[in-house]
């Protein structure tokens, strides 16, 4: 590349104070100019702006992002010498004579405060270099800009100029971004689609929304590498210790785009010296599978103990402890995306979001989506934007209370059961403990009453291990109780050995008539009366300061509790029922909005669905967090629906024959990933889910945190 003309890059300096006066609604804007210090003083505002040096490229030529960071960059310092918090942004205003293309401008700047922009060009950016951010009270904060010539940069550059000023811009209260209210944008759904890009019409935004396509699904939002990261372990209580046998692998491998550590050549066996230098997963997964975990430990030494009962604890004492940092992180993916709905096409957000805040009904609420019918609809966040979280739940629930049967994944069930003795295909049981003594017998019988099955006639007692081929010939029924007179929900015939931990055996059950029956919709799950009563103390009758019901903002929209079917019979013990939303997101990574069965369209109105809610009120479904950016398994804590806490999705996952146990989807606490195995009888997080009426008005806000968006009825 030959070398380029002289590209003069000038930066002065200039401090933008905004402030509002008395009570009116107008700013006061002032401009000053100087080399070293400027302030504005107005009321009890005071911000002082300090330059040290001018930034200034003379004669530049093309150069690498290294060498370009290596040049003296332009220091800046920001200081709240008033006696209020001052809210303050960053910015450029250019010559308007450059005729260099801004593509090949690049830039970094970095704060003492911890912001760092990361390394972009130019055009990576409107006006506003770093957005709304706090000083407080005698606060200081200092800034480092380094502009450099992209070594990319052709011929087109030469005899080309670029300059520019720093602007900054404060005042006293925190920033509204006015695009919306000053292009007439006062409906919220049309003002969530033009600002995604500032567009000038809600039809041109549409098609820039759709012009983006269909995100990746088997990828976060927003996009997030990691390292490995190793650390010395020594612990004589134990790094890591089991009462049962560690999953041990000779070897492993990280995955640099999911963080995870998988163990390859992997066994399950008593801890002895041959697995020295092996390698253990830390279950902090939650999967169930033990071959995957964010964190692993190499064992370098180990111990035993025995109690007086025969139980062997093994305890890891020094270790090399593997973990995973963020090495990079993008949000290029984040923002409004389209896909289609029941009703038409819908606009989701997806990634790390930051102006989908909405105040109503004295509450902080994140939108979701639009519907296709227009409306908004919006997850509970809390009664505060920085709440993080149980403080976004109302609290905590089951999901349903009974789990033995695959109707009570239903946001609604009905128990339509009869006895099923020949029924239900045989399937591994793999719930043994090593050393425990069961029960077996030679017949078994149903209480009625009760719903539950016991053992009758002779029995034998012993391990699994010991027992296995006795109670296969002659004793085949358990319910794996160590009590000959325990009960079970569902009695189990033993046919095979497979290993220590493992019987092949067929299941008899009390449970569904058909996979027909578990669609109606006749009882309320535990988790929709947690919702219901929260809806009629908070919402219901509860009116705005114009006397307007709360409950009359709110549009009926379906609710899709999923249950149409993957693999299995839908009703039946065994083979484990898979019911669609499994298949989707976690083999496919495949989202949908579209609800396949009228029975599952929860609705209050038989109109647009099943009509059997009572309120307009129900849950986010686990194919809108994948749309958000969450994925199975996958760690995520940079999107908009991770709170830290664990809470309940509206999406059936499986009936599994192992446990004879029904799951729904999770958002999982530490990791923020979507998790398909955990049991409904758990208490976890509930965050209700309403929609807005398409026609909604904002009064204020921009929906940021610090000011979201707050609303009234169209009349009003």
């Amino acid at each position: 590349m030959s070398r380029k003309k002289a590209i003069i890059l000038s930066i002065s300096i200039v401090l933008l104070c905004l402030c509002t006066l008395g009570i009116t609604l107008g700013y006061l804007t002032k401009t000053m100019f100087g080399k070293k210090e400027v302030s504005i003083v107005t009321g009890t505002l005071k911000v002082d702006f300090e330059d040290s040096n001018f930034l200034s490229l003379d004669n530049a030529t093309p150069m690498s992002d290294r060498k370009g960071q290596s040049l003296e960059p332009y220091t800046f310092t920001i200081t709240n010498t008033g006696n209020i918090t001052a809210y303050y942004q960053i910015g450029f205003e250019e010559d308007p004579g450059n005729t260099l293309n801004t593509r090949y401008v690049k830039m970094r700047m970095i704060g003492d405060n911890g912001y760092d922009s990361d390394i972009m060009s130019r055009d990576n950016f409107k006006d506003i270099l770093l957005n709304e951010q706090a000083l407080e009270v005698n606060e200081t904060v200092t800034y480092q800009l380094w502009m450099w010539l992209d070594e990319d940069a052709d011929n087109s550059v030469q005899g080309t100029i670029y300059k520019s000023k720093v602007v900054v811009n404060a005042q006293s209260s925190p920033y509204e971004n006015r695009y919306c209210y000053e292009n007439g944008f006062t409906n919220l759904a049309d003002c969530m689609l033009v600002m995604e890009k500032e567009s000038g019409s809600v039809e041109e935004a549409k098609e820039m929304i759709a012009s983006k396509g269909t995100p990746d699904f088997s990828k976060i939002a927003p996009e997030v590498s990691y390292q490995e990261v190793t650390t010395n372990m020594n612990n004589e209580n134990g790094v890591i210790s089991t009462t049962n046998h560690f999953t041990l692998g000779k070897g492993y491998t990280f995955d640099e785009s999911t963080g995870i550590f998988t163990l390859t050549d992997y066994n399950n066996n008593p801890l002895t010296d041959e697995y020295l230098d092996y390698y253990i997963c830390d279950l902090t997964m939650g999967t169930g599978r033990p071959e995957e975990c964010f964190v692993m430990y190499q064992i370098k030494e180990f111990t035993t103990t025995e109690d007086s009962s025969g139980n062997i604890t093994y305890r890891v004492t020094k270790a090399i402890r593997h973990t995973m940092e963020e090495s990079e992180t993008s949000i290029a993916s984040s923002g409004l995306y389209a896909a289609e709905d029941d009703q038409g096409i819908s606009y989701y957000y997806r990634g790390a979001i930051k102006n989908n805040y909405v105040s109503f009904a004295g509450y902080i609420w994140r939108i979701i989506r639009q519907n296709g019918d227009g409306s908004i609809r919006m997850i509970y966040s809390g009664t505060s934007p920085s709440a993080t979280g149980s403080a976004t739940s109302i609290g905590s629930s089951a999901y349903n209370s009974k789990t033995r049967d695959s109707t009570y994944v239903g946001y609604k069930y009905s128990e339509n059961f009869s006895l099923h003795e020949t029924e239900n295909a045989s399937t591994s049981y793999v719930n043994f403990q090593e050393n425990i003594n069961y029960y077996f017998g030679q017949g078994y019988a149903f209480d009625e009453e009760s719903k539950t099955f016991h053992l009758t006639g002779n029995t034998i007692q012993g391990n699994w291990s010991e027992r296995a081929e006795e109670a296969i010939a002659s004793y085949p029924y358990t319910c794996f109780s160590t009590s000959s007179t325990g009960t079970c929900t569902v009695m189990l015939r033993v046919t095979g050995y497979q290993n220590a931990y493992t019987a092949t055996v067929t299941p008899i059950s009390y449970s569904s008539n058909s996979y027909e029956g578990i669609l109606e919709n006749t009882t309320d799950s535990t988790i929709k009366d947690k919702i219901d009563t929260w809806y009629e103390s908070n919402l219901l009758n509860k009116t705005d300061e114009a006397g307007n019901k709360w409950s009359s903002y709110l549009s009926d929209e379906v609710f899709c509790n999923d249950r149409s079917l993957y693999s299995g019979s839908g009703y039946l013990v065994s083979p484990t029922t898979y019911f669609s939303a499994y298949n989707r997101l976690y083999n496919q990574k495949n989202p949908t909005l579209k609800c396949s069965q009228a029975s599952d369209r929860f609705t209050v109105d038989s109109s647009n669905g099943n009509g059997q809610l009572d309120y307009p009120i129900g849950l986010v479904t686990a194919d809108e967090v994948s749309m958000a950016g969450g994925v199975s398994s996958v760690a995520n804590t940079r999107y908009y629906l991770y709170t830290g806490q664990t809470y309940w999705t509206l999406s059936p996952s499986r009936f599994t024959s192992t446990y004879a146990l029904a799951t729904v989807w999770i958002v999982y606490l530490s990791f923020g990933y979507l998790h398909p195995f955990n049991s409904i009888a758990n208490n976890y997080g509930v965050r209700p889910v309403i929609s807005l009426r398409s026609d909604i008005q904002i009064t204020s806000g921009d929906g940021s945190a610090s000011y979201p968006f707050e609303v009234s009825l169209a009349n009003n």
